[in-house]
Parts: structure tokens; C-alpha cells; sequence
């Protein structure tokens, strides 16, 4: 794997083996989910990233994506029901079905040269929800990176944290089918327990985890969605490190810098 790649492109030429991209649609529990593989350049098993965006993915982090093949893993990306013509209706729960879908894919699939003994999920906002509660139930994916985490339990404890959470759902249902605000609300109202980051903690201590937050972020402020379950995963002994950047909710003006920090420590966690 080789970090230089990213400022100085390898041009594979009229060689076999070339980095492509593809599409897949699987069959979920409400239909189709649209699913896009950046597939690394070179013969034989690629380490493989999970992304998982936000709500509603206008933010879909496709850069990072072709920045982490170019530097040898195999990408993949998709799209939650409801979201981005992917079928059914959206939720908070469905997300997470989804994207055990996806995973049940990547895992079991044979012509991708996904290598299933090196997986590895990341998240962006709302994805970094769904990273942690797949890290935390799957001790195959080897790490876990939270960009700009949104705790979509524990934004619901605190008046602050509810007026962050209604203000992402009333910037996101337009984007989305089947689903409403108060349909959103209503549901992370009444599972914030079990959406809850921090009650991962001794799930998520076994599994590296890179947390990259942003001080400049008002759609999701660290003190409600950064520092407790931080702080949970620390107190349990776990392998956090979480860093903090004068930026904003998409790192929108260090997306070079973003993706060499994402990629320098995943190679890290592959050569381990």
C-alpha cells in the first residue's frame, strides 16, 4: 500500500488488473439498495472499507473514497433505503439494516477480491452511528474511523442536543421518501437508549477506532456528540484517538488533509 499515491497518481496504462469501478444493486428488506465499489488497481485480495454517509448524503465523501483506492483498498458505498432512488422508506433502523445488508455482501461475495480478514468501516455525520454499531457487533471489521460523529441517541438527552437533531431532520427529510420529521424524531426519541453511542463502549474497546471531529461543527457540536461516548469508550480501556480540527461539519476546507489522515491510519491498522 503506498500513501504516496494520493499526490502522485500511479497510471496503470493498458495493464491487467486495473482499478475500475462498479456498480451493484442487492435486494434489501424493503428493496433494492444501490451500492457502488471503487475497486484498487493490482492482482489478487484488496483490504475493503465499508463508507457509510450521513443524512441524507448530500455529503457522500466519494473523494475519500477514490482517495483510499488509489491507495489500495477497494471502497464501497451505498445508499439507505429511501435515500438516493434506493427503494422504501427511510429510517434510523433502516439504516442499520441496510448496511448489515451490505456488509452480509461484502463478506460473502467472491469476485470482488474483497479481502474479509482486513475490513474496515468508516463513517461521515450520521454514518459514523452506523460504523460504531457495526463495529460494535462485528468483530471481523478490524477498525472503525468517525468523521464528524452525529449520536443520533445521544442528541435526543439534552435540550441542546434535540434542537441539533431536529434541525438535521428538518435540512434532510426533503431529500428523502416515506418518512416525515416528526416520523424521524419520533423514532430516535424512542430508542435514543439503545441508539446511544456511549452503551457501545465495552462492544467498541476491543475494535481501534479514529475519531476526527470538527470545532467549527454547529450541526453536530462535540460536547453532544463527540465527547461522551469518547469518553465511554476511553473509560473501558479502549483504542480511541480522537482529533479535533477548526473546520466544519464536512471538513469542507481540508478534504486534502482528510483523506491523508484516513488513509495513513488505515494502512497503519493493515499493517499491523
Amino acid at each position: 500500500m503506498h500513501l504516496e499515491y494520493l499526490k502522485n497518481e500511479k497510471h496503470w496504462g493498458d495493464a491487467p488488473f486495473r482499478p475500475d469501478l462498479q456498480g451493484a444493486v442487492l435486494e434489501g428488506k424493503r428493496g433494492r439498495i444501490l451500492v457502488t465499489i471503487f475497486r484498487a488497481g493490482g492482482e489478487g485480495k484488496h483490504p475493503t472499507i465499508l463508507l457509510a454517509h450521513g443524512i441524507p448524503g448530500v455529503e457522500k465523501n466519494l473523494d475519500l473514497a477514490q482517495g483510499l483506492r488509489r491507495v489500495g483498498f477497494h471502497v464501497v458505498t451505498y445508499h439507505y433505503s429511501g435515500s438516493w432512488n434506493s427503494a422504501g422508506d427511510y429510517g434510523i433502523g433502516h439504516c442499520l439494516e441496510d448496511s448489515e445488508t451490505v456488509l452480509e455482501y461484502i463478506r460473502n461475495d467472491t469476485e470482488m477480491n474483497f479481502d474479509t480478514e482486513k475490513l474496515y468501516v468508516v463513517g461521515h455525520s450520521m454514518g459514523v452511528f452506523i460504523a460504531a454499531h457495526l463495529a460494535a457487533k462485528h468483530p471481523e471489521l478490524k477498525a472503525a474511523v468517525c468523521v464528524a460523529p452525529c449520536d443520533m441517541g445521544e442528541g435526543m438527552m439534552s435540550e441542546k442536543g434535540r434542537g441539533q437533531m431536529l434541525a438535521i431532520f428538518e435540512s434532510a427529510v426533503p431529500w428523502l421518501s416515506g418518512t416525515s420529521v416528526q416520523a424521524l424524531f419520533d423514532e430516535t426519541e424512542q430508542n435514543k437508549g439503545k441508539y446511544q453511542l456511549s452503551g457501545l463502549a465495552e462492544a467498541l474497546k476491543h475494535t481501534p477506532v479514529y475519531v476526527l471531529n470538527a470545532k467549527l461543527d454547529d450541526e453536530c457540536s462535540a460536547d453532544v456528540h463527540v465527547v461522551p461516548w469518547v469518553t465511554a469508550v476511553q473509560a473501558a480501556g479502549g483504542d480511541i484517538i480522537r482529533e479535533e480540527y477548526v473546520t466544519d461539519h464536512s471538513f469542507s476546507d481540508m478534504r486534502n488533509d482528510l483523506i491523508e489522515k484516513v488513509a495513513q491510519y488505515l494502512i497503519e491498522q493493515v499493517e499491523k
